[in-house]
């Protein structure tokens, strides 16, 4: 007997220092008040799954461990942040940091669901709000979710083969909605590797994922497992860290990467007869490290803690390799807009749209390679061709710009005008009739893009979750450099000017950059057509928008080298 109550006792000894540790490891954020787990009833059985969750006002889930459950295919796109569902003929798409769900059925049928909060992004995973997914999986699949907040328990009921409802294609719950905008579907050549990485639910595997997450004093090298695993042994041995898993079988794909967080470098990993093996390379000297598991997962923490001094030499470091990389204004795209067999508007005497885009487009580019040698200039067309609007924004990403410029001159059915006059666009919703018309003008030219009915086909509706995909740095990016060329073109150019406004244009959409789209003039006005054909109202406008992008390179460096 008192052997029994000692061998108790020393359980209970382990077990408190165990939670002393996770305790004293997570002093800053305590990981219990950051994420749960959810336990998960599937069609009347308990599952052996679980779902990862947190909770502010409301409790957001990972959409993927909702996913696995119900063996539910799905592939993320690291780039747009964005999850493709595969629910029976339907795709169900959505995006991080955004409130909206769009169902695309294979008969053409689709449906924009806006959901009470948006989305979130943490840890490399989706966290979708739970209640308004539910209500939105209750009403349009064949799936009934219930959840129980006393106990924490998700109730589901599935079919065998998980199906979409009938819809029609409407917008449940819109916001203001934007006009006129798409994603361009992104063309692959043969010869290039899509940039999906396609995660299925795979349940053969007990060790099937990992993520690393950073804290005050170190990092948690968290090991996504199936089942409970005991008797873990561990060995640090130079910059390498080995752990040999018992009686489980592992993911080699998933644990066979190149890391370079700043502490660890890569992990790699064999499957060793019965055993998983686990190699991690350290970049940095740590202090020490620990496993533990998780009460309410079967998760295996190890727990990796480093000097204050390592943290403070990784975080320089990841700052000095992004003001190098990501934060210096250093490419510029210049959009010439139309071109080739799209002639743009048409001026009063007949002067092409096309050709005083180009001219000023050239002169631009001239002024920015004469002045800025740091800078790179990009065209996405230097002569007379038809360039598709998804392509421009190809031209823009696939050379890592930093600005797009787009250039146009505006017009109306009046022969001759009375509006005259130029105008500074960012992508935003429009907010009046006047933004909306223009946008849809200059929009329309995807009618002369072979294939454009397919390649925007999903545009009415998709328009609600690009809008909320741009980024916020780069909405602020873009009204700080329309501001100042709105100003310079003031003070610049002999020609009324409207200000900045807002309206959804195909080709700002394409380029994940800040950007502008500016309206020279009235082209079908006399006075400003007059202004916008001759060479030295070209060379005026080419000047101002250089100055322009001087003083927005100086606040953009600025601001880069200060964070």
């Amino acid at each position: 007997m008192s052997k029994n109550l000692f061998r108790n006792l020393t359980t209970i000894k382990v077990s408190i220092l165990k939670s002393l540790i996770v305790i004293l490891f997570f002093s800053n954020k305590p990981i219990y008040s950051q994420l749960y787990s959810l336990s998960v009833n599937l069609n009347g059985y308990p599952s052996t799954q679980m779902i990862r969750s947190y909770q502010t006002k409301t409790i957001f889930i990972v959409l993927d461990d909702l996913l696995d459950v119900v063996g539910v295919q799905y592939k993320f796109d690291i780039n747009t942040l964005r999850e493709e569902i595969l629910i029976g003929d339907s795709k169900l798409y959505v995006v991080a940091f955004n409130p909206f769900l769009y169902l695309i059925k294979n008969n053409g049928m689709s449906l924009s669901y806006q959901m009470l909060q948006s989305t979130d992004y943490k840890y490399g995973k989706i966290f979708i709000p739970l209640k308004s997914f539910i209500e939105f999986l209750n009403r349009y699949t064949n799936m009934k979710v219930d959840f129980n907040e006393k106990s924490f328990l998700l109730l589901i009921k599935t079919e065998k083969s998980l199906t979409t409802l009938d819809v029609k294609s409407k917008t449940e719950n819109p916001l203001e909605p934007l006009k006129s905008i798409t994603e361009p579907e992104k063309s692959l050549k043969s010869n290039q590797t899509s940039n999906l990485s396609i995660s299925e639910s795979k349940k053969d595997y007990d060790l099937y994922d990992f993520l690393i997450e950073e804290k005050s004093n170190g990092y948690i090298f968290r090991i996504k497992s199936r089942k409970p695993i005991q008797s873990i042994s561990k060995n640090l041995s130079g910059n390498y860290l080995y752990l040999r898993i018992p009686n489980s079988s592992i993911n080699l794909e998933k644990f066979n990467a190149t890391i370079n967080n700043g502490l660890i470098e890569s992990v790699s990993a064999i499957q060793n007869d019965k055993n998983s093996d686990l190699k991690i390379k350290l970049k940095e000297k740590i202090q020490s490290h620990e496993i533990v598991r998780e009460k309410r997962t079967n998760d295996i923490l190890l727990l990796l803690h480093v000097s204050s001094e390592i943290i403070k030499k990784i975080k320089d470091e990841k700052r000095s390799k992004s003001l190098s990389k990501n934060n210096l204004l250093d490419v510029i795209v210049i959009d010439a807009g139309h071109g080739g067999r799209d002639p743009g508007a048409i001026g009063y005497k007949g002067t092409k749209e096309k050709d005083v885009n180009l001219a000023i487009a050239l002169k631009l580019g001239n002024l920015i390679q004469k002045n800025l040698k740091d800078v790179k200039v990009v065209y996405t067309r230097k002569n007379d061709e038809f360039i598709e609007l998804y392509r421009r924004g190809q031209i823009a990403n696939e050379n890592k710009g930093k600005l797009f410029i787009s250039i146009h001159c505006n017009s109306t059915d009046e022969r001759p005008g009375t509006r005259r006059g130029s105008e500074v666009y960012i992508l935003r919703p429009g907010r009046t009739e006047d933004a909306i018309r223009i946008a849809e003008r200059e929009n329309s030219v995807i009618k002369l893009e072979e294939g454009y009915q397919e390649r925007y086909k999903h545009l009415t509706d998709e328009n609600f979750i690009l809008t909320a995909m741009v980024s916020t740095a780069n909405v602020k990016h873009s009204e700080k450099f329309a501001e100042i060329l709105s100003k310079k073109i003031e003070e610049g150019v002999a020609i009324n000017h409207n200000g900045v406004k807002q309206a959804g244009f195909y080709v700002l959409v394409g380029a994940s950059m800040p950007g502008v789209l500016i309206e020279t003039g009235y082209i079908n006005h006399p006075e400003d057509e007059a202004l916008l054909r001759s060479e030295k109202g070209q060379q005026k406008f080419a000047e101002t928008i250089f100055r322009a992008i001087l003083d927005y390179k100086n606040y953009y460096d600025n601001l880069a080298t200060k964070q």
